[in-house]
């Protein structure tokens, strides 16, 4: 999945791209960019580059078209005949110092600065809430999976963002005002997870969550219905927004849950609260991300969609509710 910029974006979107390409270009022995395009595509019309494992560019001559992928920003280029001569310009200016290139904002500022203005504080004049829980390591029967806690975020007065932290003894209440909430809740994997979890664990009924469901904006499945594909929430925000989970492994995770239910570390809750509070604030960012942009890239393919899109294929009927299976449980 890549962010694909023009070259306007590029220039206001706060990115390494250019930099990076220019590290590539001076190990080319390359003067210009055009001298590098001319070297590289005469060994293929795809051509790779690695650094210590990892692809960090990949570049694409379609018949008229380059297409430029930066494997470390996800960020994709695509320039035609006049794109090639102002991306040439560009790297010169860049290279030349002549013109000094000043990011502006990261696409995360971009996104809040937009939602700060009022522009997403509501859904078709509709409130919305985005949340996200942890559980024990049960996950292989839900209805006996333990709820830990959870966090929920909500645009209040003065287009701000306001948290709400729930520990076991307020699930009740949380899971009422759910019910009673006229708005969309969003989540990710929510429809068949957090919004299960939730009602088993206070005794509710199949009904509660299909109430829940009913209003539910799933960006996992919103994602697995325009791409086919079951991406993690991480892997999507990184992507897109340039954010990650606070911690970086399932190991890590384990750890700290440890600590947390067999030696009651207060510590390990504050972290645990911290990593909750995050994927809120990543799913959030997401989220602006499709209302904003309402394009997907991936594996070269451009999807549009419109905010109808994006309620509506969130909550698509799946049959197998329990497809995010355990060893996968970190991506949630």
């Amino acid at each position: 999945m890549y962010k694909r910029f023009t070259l306007d974006e590029l220039k206001t979107v706060q990115n390494t791209f250019i930099s990076n390409f220019y590290s590539i270009l001076k190990k080319e022995h390359c003067q210009m960019a055009s001298d590098f395009f001319k070297k590289i595509f005469k060994e293929g019309n795809e051509i790779y580059y690695m650094q210590r494992g990892d692809f960090t560019f990949r570049f694409q001559n379609n018949n008229e078209e380059y297409v430029l992928m930066d494997e470390k920003q996800k960020i994709q280029v695509i320039l035609d005949e006049q794109g090639k001569r102002d991306f040439q310009s560009m790297v010169k200016n860049y290279i030349l110092k002549k013109e000094k290139i000043i990011w502006q904002k990261s696409i995360e500022q971009i996104l809040l600065d937009e939602f700060h203005t009022g522009k997403y504080s509501t859904i078709w004049w509709k409130n919305y809430m985005v949340y996200d829980i942890e559980t024990d390591t049960n996950i292989s029967n839900l209805k006996e999976t333990k709820f830990l806690l959870a966090y929920a975020m909500y645009p209040t007065t003065g287009n701000k963002m306001t948290y709400e932290y729930v520990d076991p003894e307020g699930l009740r209440t949380f899971v009422q005002k759910m019910l009673d909430f006229d708005g969309y809740i969003v989540g990710f994997n929510s429809i068949a997870f957090d919004n299960m979890v939730s009602v088993y664990n206070i005794g509710g009924s199949e009904d509660d969550i299909k109430k829940i469901n009913e209003k539910s904006i799933d960006l996992f499945l919103f994602v697995q219905a325009m791409t086919g594909k079951r991406l993690g929430l991480n892997k999507i925000a990184a992507a897109l927004v340039n954010v990650s989970k606070t911690l970086t492994s399932w190991a890590e995770w384990e750890v700290l849950y440890k600590k947390y239910i067999e030696e009651n570390d207060l510590e390990a809750l504050e972290e645990f609260k911290r990593y909750c509070k995050n994927d809120v604030r990543m799913t959030m960012l997401i989220f602006l991300y499709f209302m904003h942009f309402k394009k997907l890239f991936i594996e070269g393919d451009e999807i549009v969609f419109t905010l109808e899109d994006l309620v509506e294929r969130s909550r698509q009927e799946i049959k197998n509710t329990n497809h995010m299976v355990w060893q996968n449980m970190f991506e949630h």
